[in-house]
């Protein structure tokens, strides 16, 4: 066998340092979720090039396939301000996942970078590949569903394609039109794209305009700042903090129980009922049967009597639906696994504020934890924890 000429084991060393650098510019971004899956994906590539180094048995083919380029732009892409997750995965029902390359400004825009050739990419569009490889078209029909199922303060995210190597000009319009915003080098077109206009059926567009409407509409309404959300869902935590007498004046005590005293020192530094009755100003709130079943039954429990009367000023202006109301849930609250901090009943309570477009308002910030580690987010407003302390009182010690 030949041995490689020097410009290719020029070519190969300057690929390994090139790596090295991606490495060195990722040690900077820990804070950022998936940065460790990435950087592992590129010191496998940059530990392949080394084999290929000792063995000295390099050939044209292998650095020109290698993934370093495709690598690069994404790290290019990660380092940008407002990246807050890279190579996160998100599951579209129980039998296919999407891996989104890259999630910035808090969730709403996700990026799919792209690497390859504008001529291949136009040709595996135009049917002209191996049976079963995807175009870059049903990649967007993947990224587009996917983004319905996991919107971001209930929007579904912009998904944007970014073509680090330029993409042809026809395909770039399908994209568009799909609600894909198109980002790099727009080429004109080539061969492959000409054959493709021939045989193009524009029904084909329509069936995707009409199935991505919705998504559109939110790609358009996702470029405001924020949403204002006029309806708050309220958690048993929530209305728990809202009737406590810790919260109403009553918070300087030290209880029998550690965690009420320790709760009681917190409130008289940062009041939460200030927090939740501007929070509540102007809104309207709502709850679902299981969650004012259990507070209710918290109260009549362990509520003295000023709890008692708060908690009937406040059914005055909540109205509690039953807990399937708004239909069901989308696929990946549906399958949300109780196991941990996601319990039953905050399964119930946050799907149900999903279902109806409303903030959640809760002090179960565990819940939240574990159900984003599942893939899964919910809008929600978190509050510091208050129990009821009214029957406490009298066995705690008044301080000043």
């Amino acid at each position: 066998m030949s041995q490689p000429s020097e410009e290719l084991l020029f070519k190969l060393d300057e690929k390994i340092k090139y790596g090295e650098k991606l490495v060195e510019q990722l040690n900077n971004l820990k804070d950022i979720e998936g940065i460790f899956k990435l950087k592992r994906k590129v010191l496998q590539e940059v530990d392949f090039l080394k084999r290929l180094q000792r063995s000295r048995k390099v050939k044209e083919e292998q650095l020109s396939c290698s993934n370093l380029r495709h690598l690069g732009a994404m790290v290019d892409c990660a380092i940008r301000p407002g990246v807050v997750a890279v190579c996160k995965i998100f599951h579209i029902n129980d039998d296919s996942k999407l891996l989104v390359d890259i999630i910035s400004d808090e969730g709403k825009i996700w990026t799919k970078v792209i690497a390859r050739n504008p001529k291949s990419l136009s040709a595996l569009s135009s049917g002209k590949s191996s049976y079963g490889a995807r175009s870059i078209l049903d990649q967007a029909v993947d990224y587009l569903k996917c983004s319905k199922l996991y919107p971001c303060m209930y929007l579904s995210p912009k998904v944007v394609f970014e073509f680090v190597s330029g993409i042809e000009e026809t395909l770039a319009n399908k994209l568009k039109a799909m609600g894909i915003i198109v980002k790099g080098s727009v080429l004109p077109n080539s061969k492959n794209f000409e054959d493709l206009n021939d045989s193009y059926d524009s029904s084909d567009d329509e069936e995707m305009l009409e199935s991505f409407q919705i998504t559109m509409q939110d790609v358009s309404q996702c470029i405001e700042d924020h949403l204002d959300i006029n309806v708050l869902n309220l958690d048993v935590t929530a209305m728990m903090a809202y009737v406590s007498n810790m919260t109403n004046g009553y918070c300087h005590y030290m209880f029998e129980q550690d965690v009420l005293t320790q709760q009681a020192a917190w409130e008289a530094e940062r009041p939460v009922k200030p927090i939740l009755e501007k929070l509540f100003e102007g809104k309207i709130l709502i709850c679902c049967k299981t969650a004012w079943d259990n507070f209710e039954k918290i109260v009549e429990t362990l509520g003295g009597p000023m709890e008692r009367k708060r908690a009937a000023e406040l059914k005055d202006i909540l109205k509690v639906y039953e807990d399937d109301y708004g239909g069901q849930d989308d696929y990946p609250r549906q399958n949300l696994k109780v196991r941990g901090h996601v319990r039953l009943r905050s399964k119930t309570v946050f799907n149900f504020g999903h279902r109806l477009k409303a903030l959640t308002v809760s002090a179960n910030e565990g819940f939240v934890r574990a159900a984003a580690q599942q893939g899964v987010t919910y809008a929600t407003f978190i509050h510091e924890s208050r129990a009821l302390t009214e029957g406490k009182e009298a066995t705690a010690e008044k301080t000043l």
